[in-house]
């Protein structure tokens, strides 16, 4: 130990002409400087909604370009500066002619690199704070937003950052150590960085990958779902870099590989020791975990919330049909579902602008902690279910070149060349759902893989079946025909499977199958319906009959179609709350036909005037609705402006109602819109929106001077049948 602290000490001496610490303190402190500098000139808003700290949460959102790129890039300076002193000066050999240990001597000069890491984790946290702090200060704050040092976070946070380093630390150093050379190592550390920068959205990096344990650390700053004070990643780091610092160290002390390990019979049987040791904990480390099933199907939890709840609701996604009313005591629930619950995503649904998804199947048990107020809810999940529940929520859609194809019709004259993109995208997605992993190293359970793998393959399907419809439309002579990969993805998926039919993509491939045969003179609803018919009689064919009459229903154009539809399909429904779903939707749609009254709203406007449609009698109304995170209502708006300026002398009033749930965004946005149009918020969305049966936005409504329906879903504004609509409703005739 004496020997360590003399050459510790003699480190820390030689240390001071390299600027080590100053380097590393200057590159930790970028990230987060530039981050406040960004958002105060933006002028970012601190957006309400769940009460969070906001030193934490800017904490968290930077770490990811801290430790994914500043922080290795201090490793990687810092381990050259510090080894490559002594190869310039013969340092190495100097230090060997004291009577000091090869092992203190090795091991001071990685304590220092170590204690480098520290001070760009402790710089990053320190400027961190002091930048929140002054964005917080600058920047409007919402209640729900406070400003702490949360210790207990940080402190962790740095543990966890320290360990998953070690492992790029130890590697970076034993290169160092082992080139006499500056540049190559600071070349293929560089090359660890940019190699994983560049390929992390493409491939899958194993767990022992050096960046990978950093990475994981900022994916997952909140460490571990289950209570463990560290990772599996970091312990894996651990592990790695003692196996790399032992490599090194005995290649050091006797300048040869072969030396090192081979020179006799007992440095090899050391060797084989220590890899046998660490590669078996290792080995152990990365076996991954799987959630057994329960003997029962169990919903449980708690809600961190001010508000009082009463009930959780548990919805079908598929036909919105509630599966469970749970009831809610003391803000904490535990319910058991005794009906066949095939694996899906589900809904939990608080009211009807809070709901959180929630996969779930026959013989799970799911704990899941609320947090939830007015504007936002957030569910935490455990149980039998947490990697699929995990995998769910950070899932992401990668850039695809065959949807890229498809979008702009390029190579449809190279079906080859299309069938090989669709393949290798189709075989990359699938390896990277298969990789997943929770923070605990829990992976999801064999059904769910099943289930994502066939949900992958529908969605490579659904290209490849539109690819056909538009090599049919060009090409008509000419027969376009899948390889055997196509066909062994038509096998993945089976025509019945009603834990799928949640997922758009697969109803649409069921159309496409159902159909395939169907040579009449039909239009595609139609055949769909007739195609439903013939299936067999189960609670499968009921779900695709009620999907698919509600689409026709929808695109019917009378009553009288309607009450056709219902008077032929409806009597095939096993189940027959479909059928009164059903016949609410329709009566819903007669009360919008032309002539009848239009339901009564009301509004506020931006300079706080209240108004309900009561005001315009006398006056044709034209309702433009929308909401400001809608770009298409966005592009449609100038175009209903323009009409409201053009017909500004006229019976007419133009209204833009807004149905933001949050009233703040529209005043925000209000303000910049043209005066010849009314602005107003709806005062009760949620009221406006069933009994006008708004399904999507933007939508556009012309109401008589009597306060009845011309029509409630008109054109857009962009389309010429907008304006002509109006000057018939006018009496204005064909525009000269």
């Amino acid at each position: 130990m004496q020997t360590f602290l003399t050459a510790l000490k003699a480190e820390h001496l030689k240390r001071k002409g390299t600027g080590v610490y100053l380097t590393s303190i200057i590159i930790a402190a970028i990230i987060p400087i530039i981050y406040a500098i960004i958002t105060i000139i933006e002028n970012r808003n601190i957006k309400p909604g769940l009460p969070y700290n906001y030193f934490t949460h800017t904490l968290d959102a930077i770490v990811e370009a801290f430790a994914g790129f500043f922080f290795p890039l201090i490793i990687i300076i810092s381990a050259s500066r510090l080894t490559q002193l002594d190869h310039k000066n013969g340092g190495w050999q100097l230090m060997e002619t004291q009577p000091i240990k090869k092992l203190s001597i090795y091991f001071s000069k990685f304590s220092i690199l170590l204690i480098t890491n520290l001070i760009a984790i402790a710089t990053y946290i320190v400027v961190t704070f002091i930048g929140s702090y002054i964005m917080y200060s600058f920047l409007d704050t919402p209640d729900t937003v406070s400003f702490s040092f949360e210790f207990s976070h940080v402190f962790w946070l740095v543990i966890r950052l320290f360990l998953a380093s070690l492992t790029l630390s130890a590697l970076q150093y034993v290169i160092c150590v082992l080139l006499p050379s500056f540049i190559w190592p600071i070349l293929i550390g560089v090359a660890i960085i940019l190699g994983y920068l560049i390929a992390v959205n493409f491939m899958v990096f194993p767990a022992w990958y050096p960046m990978e344990m950093l990475y994981q650390v900022s994916r997952n700053p909140e460490g571990s779902q289950l209570g463990y004070w560290i990772t599996y990643s970091e312990c894996v780091s651990v592990i790695c870099s003692l196996l790399l610092l032992y490599i090194g160290f005995e290649w050091y002390k006797h300048k040869n590989f072969v030396r090192a390990f081979a020179g006799s019979g007992g440095r090899t049987g050391k060797l084989a020791g220590v890899v046998i040791i660490l590669g078996g904990l290792l080995w152990y480390t990365l076996i991954p975990n799987v959630m057994e099933p329960y003997g029962k199907t169990v919903i449980a939890g708690e809600f961190e919330s001010e508000n009082n709840f009463d009930t959780l609701y548990l919805t079908d996604n598929f036909v919105n049909d509630t599966i469970a009313a749970i009831p809610v005591k003391d803000n904490k629930f535990s319910y058991h579902i005794d009906k066949n619950l095939p694996l899906d995503i589900y809904a939990l649904k608080l009211s009807s602008e809070l709901k959180a998804d929630l996969v779930i199947g026959n013989k799970d048990s799911v704990y899941i902690k609320i947090k939830a107020n007015k504007d936002a809810a957030v569910a935490e999940y455990r149980g039998t279910r947490l990697a699929e529940n995990q995998y769910k929520k950070e899932k992401y859609t990668l850039w695809s070149n065959v949807a890229y194809m498809l979008q702009n019709n390029s190579d449809l004259d190279k079906p080859d060349y299309f069938i090989r993109e669709l393949v290798k995208e189709w075989k990359g997605e699938i390896e990277g759902s298969d990789n997943f992993k929770t923070a605990d190293n829990y992976i999801t359970r064999e059904d769910y893989r099943l289930q994502e793998e066939r949900l992958i393959t529908i969605k490579y399907l659904t290209y490849w079946n539109s690819y056909l419809k538009k090599r049919i439309a060009l090409y008509p002579d000419q027969q376009t025909v899948g390889n055997e990969d196509i066909k062994a993805m038509m096998a993945k998926v089976p025509l019945n499977d009603e834990g799928l039919l949640s997922d758009q993509d697969y109803f649409s491939y069921l159309k496409n199958q159902i159909i395939a045969e169907n040579k009449e003179e039909l239009d595609e609803n139609t055949k769909t319906l007739q195609g439903i018919e013939k299936l067999d009689k189960d609670t499968f064919r009921d779900k695709m009959l009620y999907w698919q009459m509600g689409e026709s229903l929808q695109q019917a154009s009378t009553t009288t179609e309607r009450d056709s539809l219902m008077a032929k399909y409806s009597p095939l429904f096993t189940d027959g709350r479909y059928a009164k779903l059903l016949t609410s939707k329709v009566n819903l749609y007669k009360t919008l036909e032309k002539g009848n009254k239009a339901p009564l709203f009301d509004g506020v406007s931006n300079d706080k005037k209240n108004y309900t449609l009561d005001d315009f009698k006398g006056k044709y109304v034209a309702i433009d609705v929308w909401a400001t995170w809608c770009r298409p209502c966005r592009e449609q708006s100038p175009k209903f402006e323009r009409f409201a300026f053009k017909y500004k002398n006229e019976q007419i009033q133009f209204i833009a109602l807004s149905v933001d749930r949050r009233i703040d965004d529209w005043y925000v946005d209000v303000n910049q819109k043209s005066k010849s149009v009314l602005q107003l918020h709806a005062n009760d969305v949620n009221k406006f929106m069933k009994e006008y049966n708004v399904q999507g936005i933007p939508r556009f409504i012309l109401i008589d001077p009597d306060g009845n329906f011309v029509n409630s879903e008109l054109p857009y504004p962009s389309e010429a049948n907008f304006e002509k609509m109006l000057r018939d409703a006018l009496n204005l005739g064909e525009e000269k």
